[in-house]
């Protein structure tokens, strides 16, 4: 009689083959096994699953329906995934407890699939990473694991650019391939898919394993399926197919109108199989959310989205730019991001982008510019300091990236050609107008982000000089787009580049040793935006080192969009803890005024969400800080609200340090005071409108008719500045300074309340408050009463030493105004998309998808 413990393997054996549990253990039982000893394995077995299944590496929603839990992780007896964590570990350069992450967030994947023994299966999921962040390493190791457990064909949906779908193929064959070649057949190598053979054959051994790296892509879709219709349908029943649609946000979404588009349908007729699983893979996963869920077979994920935890020494959006706090919790955590944004003046734009008009094109020529002979400068000295410091990636690389039309980018090359050729000759010549410049530059840049911070030593001057001479000497000038002849290629030598293109190094391509980048390119989307950051990723050795020239504009959108980001992971945690699936909770997307959240094609089913106030704490970060009239309009607007308040007997009681109290004030002046206040157009939580909207609803409702008014001030002793909010006394001014984003046209601060402020008016001591929860502080707010804060902020605030941000140099003091509104029952719209969960759509026009591009042409002459 086998122990427990060789029951519980031998279960954890027979269970993917089987189908589930109950299924391997009727097998057991057939073999004469003690129905006790088995139900007992049984139960051992079942907690292990349950296990895996609540892994917290990752979180996200799931369909109640999954099937039961199955997978207890990589069993004694698998191959697959043992010679790619030896491949990792050994030569992927990543840490031990980097590839215990990657082991247990594929495993919270796996788990989440139907156990290939099933009679028959079908799945969506998705999985949500971020730009540049390792999701090609997470859904390696989902491949491995699920050919460990039978799944027999794997096909990676690689992006639309041959240059994607070959980086994945190599990568796969290096990490998966290569280590088990016995046991792999490759669809797909040098080429992409053609016919590999007789399909009955290939497919009909149960011990082979199949994978295809195939591009999204009508033609090669087509061969794809035609192939596979070729094997007959018993053998088709018994071949479990894993799906992998890497960049699932681009190409698959379906944005036909009155029949499914192609690529989307060529999809969806691969997944009708027996026996197909399908798993989206994005860091941009707005389409995808707001895909068409209301139609089951399509490819909104229905079944599972789970997000992909920041791996350690990751740089994303968050780090580099900063973002909104979206949490009370996250006040001692504030991030404003690096400092290593330089700006594009807006009149330089002109001689870096052509004219959007054909007919204006003809005579335009591109000109270096001020800042791109300071962003090629630099590129020269940063690729020097890392020769010297000769470690972590050997390749050196500068993105340009202006438009996305071929001509323009050909044109680029010679002139920057030329100018490297004269840098050159002015070293060789010692020229020390510009060793000087050089030395300027590279000490002012090590001082603004110095490298001990950054974990990194630093290089002299002197030691940079001396490599300068061979980085010139091998630094290349390369052209990628549809109309190039030679392309970026990091096989080989380590290469130092200067890579100009558009379309085809902005989705999935990791440009290597990425640390220079320019970029003006005019796009408004969300996902195309953050797509074309290839700036995000490991900086092993060179942390200190990247730079990123755009315009103060772009510079604030991906603030914007980092905010969104975060928000899209807490909305998916908030309701996972509510137990609720993809289909029963859409998950909202904040939008913005200037920006798109896809193209209006992959937004035909999206439809405006439903958000209350109730329960949160808003506040403005956004000032016109050089408008004066503005901000005396504000000012004007708090001295009459605190008047009229005190004239109706509210008097202002003395909390001590600055602050005052004002209690019971009727709604009615809160809600003039909130019509003649200027809020920011860009403040998305607060619009004047809605706010009264929402506080009219819960009037009708007997709440929020009185409201608690806090003046938060500074002790006199304690400011700079005093100033009269009109209530008698005097308060001492707030010190607020803002991000430095020159040209940006307003003042954002970040962040303008302390957590403890939502309890300013009931007395709470300062350090219990700080000790507490926003949700345990928020519990605290009685019933019905809401709480305005009044910050008056001096407008000369100055910066912290250090840092990315800069004095508020506003033309007027400052009023900032923060809303706590206690829990009720109802909503008000606010401005977020979803996904349309209830049948109704909107009705947008068609727009042209790169899907529609033909495969075997590639848009010769288009955009690149």
């Amino acid at each position: 009689m086998p122990s427990r413990d060789e029951l519980v393997n031998l279960i954890r054996t027979l269970v993917p083959g089987a189908g589930s549990i109950e299924a391997a253990a009727r097998q057991l039982q057939m073999l004469g096994i003690a129905r006790q000893e088995l139900d007992a394995a049984v139960a051992q077995y079942e907690e292990e699953v349950q296990k895996i299944r609540s892994l917290t590496i990752v979180g996200g929603l799931d369909d109640p329906g999954l099937p039961a839990p199955w997978y207890t992780g990589p069993a004694d007896n698998h191959v697959f995934w043992p010679s790619v964590r030896k491949v990792l570990l050994d030569g992927g350069g990543l840490s031990s407890a980097a590839v215990g992450m990657i082991d247990r967030a594929s495993t919270a994947v796996i788990c989440r699939l139907p156990p290939p023994g099933s009679p028959e299966l079908s799945s969506r999921g998705l999985v949500v990473g971020y730009v540049q962040s390792g999701k090609t390493t997470n859904f390696t190791a989902v491949i491995a694991k699920a050919a460990d457990v039978g799944y027999r064909l794997i096909v990676v949906l690689s992006g639309v650019t041959d240059n994607l779908r070959t980086q994945t193929q190599l990568r796969l064959l290096e990490q998966l391939i290569e280590p088990r070649r016995m046991n792999w057949f490759a669809l797909t190598e040098d080429e992409d898919f053609k016919s590999p053979g007789n399909a009955a054959h290939l497919l009909g051994d149960p011990e082979r394993r199949l994978i295809g790296v195939v591009k999204k892509n009508p033609s090669r879709l087509r061969r794809l399926n035609e192939w596979l219709d070729s094997a007959p349908d018993e053998v088709m029943r018994d071949v479990p197919i894993l799906v992998i649609d890497d960049e699932a946000d681009q190409a698959s979404v379906d944005v036909g109108e009155e029949q499914r588009s192609g690529i989307n349908q060529l999809i969806l007729d691969l997944l009708d199989r027996p026996k197909a699983a399908y798993i989206g893979y994005t860091a941009t996963p707005f389409a995808n959310l707001l895909a068409d869920a209301s139609f089951p077979p399509g490819l909104y994920p229905r079944d599972f989205i789970r997000n992909l935890d920041m791996p350690n020494g990751y740089f994303g959006t968050e780090k580099i730019f900063g973002r909104e706090r979206l949490t009370h919790e996250e006040e001692d955590h504030e991030s404003d991001g690096l400092d290593v944004i330089r700006h594009v003046p807006d009149d330089e734009i002109p001689q870096l982008r052509p004219p959007t008009r054909r007919d204006q094109r003809a005579a335009w020529q591109p000109s270096i510019t001020s800042s791109l002979d300071s962003a090629i400068r630099y590129f020269l000295l940063a690729s020097a300091a890392r020769r010297e410091r000769n470690r972590g990636n050997p390749h050196s690389t500068m993105l340009i990236h202006t438009t996305q039309l071929t001509e323009p980018q050909m044109q680029f090359q010679r002139p920057i050609k030329d100018l490297l050729d004269k840098v050159a000759a002015r070293l060789e010549r010692e020229d020390t107008d510009l060793i000087h410049q050089l030395r300027a530059q590279w000490e002012e840049e090590q001082a603004r982000v110095p490298p001990a911070e950054m974990g990194e030593a630093p290089v002299p001057f002197e030691r940079v000089l001396a490599q300068l001479p061979p980085v010139l000497e091998q630094v290349e000038v390369v052209v990628d787009n549809y109309r190039s002849t030679s392309r970026l290629d990091y096989r080989g030598r380590p290469r130092t580049v200067i890579a100009i293109g558009g379309n085809t190094l902005s989705r999935g391509l990791t440009l290597e040793g990425l640390v220079v980048s320019f970029f003006v390119r005019s796009v408004s989307v969300y996902d195309t935006l953050l797509q074309m950051g290839r700036w995000f990723g490991f900086r092993q050795g060179y942390a200190d080192l990247p730079r990123i020239w755009m315009t103060p504009e772009l510079q604030e959108w991906f603030i914007h969009l980092a905010t969104v980001e975060q928000e899209i992971r807490h909305e998916i945690e908030r309701y996972e803890d509510e137990n609720l699936s993809p289909a029963e909770v859409p998950v909202r997307i904040r939008t913005h005024p200037k920006m798109n959240v896809t193209s209006a094609a992959k937004m035909r089913h999206a439809v405006a969400a439903q958000m209350s106030f109730s329960g949160r704490r808003v506040q403005t970060i956004l000032f016109n800080h050089r408008d004066h009239p503005w901000l005396q309009q504000n000012i004007d607007a708090t001295r009459e609200l605190l008047r009229r308040a005190t004239a109706a007997g509210q008097l202002p009681q003395d909390l001590e340090h600055g602050r005052w109290l004002l209690e019971g004030v009727p709604v009615d002046l809160v809600l003039e005071f909130i019509s003649r206040y200027n809020f920011h157009p860009n403040s998305h939580d607060l619009q004047a409108d809605l706010i009264r909207r929402y506080i009219e609803e819960q009037n009708r409702n007997g709440e929020l008719r009185a409201w608690n008014v806090v003046i938060l001030g500074k002790a006199p002793g304690a400011a700079r500045g005093m100033f009269d909010p009109g209530i008698g006394r005097p308060v001492g001014l707030i010190n607020r300074s803002r991000m430095n984003i020159p040209g940006l046209g307003y003042a954002n601060i970040k962040a303008l309340m302390s957590k403890v402020d939502m309890v300013a008016d009931l007395g709470v001591d300062t350090s219990s408050a700080e000790r507490k929860s926003s949700k345990e502080l928020m519990d605290m707010r009685p019933e019905g009463v809401g709480l305005l804060l009044l910050y008056p902020v001096d407008r000369d605030s100055q910066p912290a030493e250090g840092g990315v941000r800069t004095a508020l140099d506003a033309v007027e003091h400052v009023i900032g105004v923060g809303l706590v509104f206690p829990r009720a029952r109802y909503s008000t719209p606010q401005n977020y998309v979803s996904a349309d969960l209830s049948g109704e759509v909107w009705e947008e026009s068609e727009v042209v998808d790169l899907e529609q591009l033909d495969p075997a042409v590639d848009a010769p002459g288009g955009a690149g």
